[in-house]
């Protein structure tokens, strides 16, 4: 088989049983370039961004026992939010690991402000560098949101999650395991790899040598959850008929 996964932190306790199985190919990339490898046919399945499960259902089938979720705080999905700019922003640079992040934080700035801004889709390190001038309003992703810098001076930095929960009392669903409708497999595979990834934690922490330990377990162990609630598929619903109406998907 070969699986797709998602290459950054947040994605590890999913993916780790994958990864230490040899029978499987891993093809490590965002979720936005896996799902295009699954429409494809480069890959057999693969973790991608839960909007695109939406966007596809007609020609995917989508594993709803476990995910990337949370509830009232991601960490690595960051809008910085300009201080000294007028808001909302007519446009965003944002990371464009993960599509669901691009449409959650339209909805949100939508939700606040009454307008839809555009979207730029731009080099993380060039993100970096006018978050560090303090030029305009972002949107970082992933690894690049959890290793990013900013001035307190500038920015009012949101956390996407924590924002959504504030709006709607609900968690959220970033990333969904899918497949094409051709190939129907078993919960079971998907809970199995989240079993082994959660039963070697410390390994998994072990090899991020970026941040310190004690951010990563309580990142992978209590702000992150992968087994999906009930709460969670209540949010997801209620995030694609806001982004129906809107005209998102």
């Amino acid at each position: 088989m070969k699986i797709g996964i998602v290459k950054h932190l947040n994605a590890r306790p999913l993916t780790w049983g994958f990864e230490k199985n040899k029978k499987h190919e891993i093809v490590p990339e965002n979720p936005a370039i896996l799902k295009d490898y699954l429409l494809n046919g480069a890959i057999n399945f693969g973790l991608i961004s839960s909007i695109e499960c939406i966007r596809n259902d007609q020609v995917l089938n989508t594993y709803y026992s476990t995910g990337v979720c949370a509830r009232k705080k991601v960490r690595s999905i960051l809008f910085f939010k300009n201080k000294r700019e007028n808001f909302p922003p007519k446009q965003i640079l944002t990371d464009n690991g993960s599509k669901t992040s691009v449409a959650l934080v339209r909805v949100l700035i939508y939700e606040e402000s009454g307008l839809v801004p555009d979207i730029e889709p731009t080099d993380s390190k060039l993100i970096q560098e006018k978050i560090s001038n303090g030029i305009g309003s972002h949107m970082l992703f992933g690894d690049n949101a959890l290793l990013a810098k900013w001035n307190p001076e500038f920015y009012e930095v949101k956390d996407l999650a924590q924002w959504w929960n504030e709006l709607t009392g609900l968690g959220f669903i970033f990333a969904l395991w899918a497949s094409k409708k051709s190939l129907k497999l078993d919960d079971s595979i998907f809970i199995q790899s989240l079993e082994y990834g959660i039963s070697h934690i410390e390994e998994i922490i072990s090899y991020e040598s970026r941040l310190s330990s004690t951010l990563v377990r309580e990142y992978l162990t209590k702000e992150l959850h992968y087994k999906i609630t009930e709460e969670d598929q209540k949010g997801f619903l209620l995030f694609g008929e806001k982004c129906s109406q809107l005209n998102l998907l």
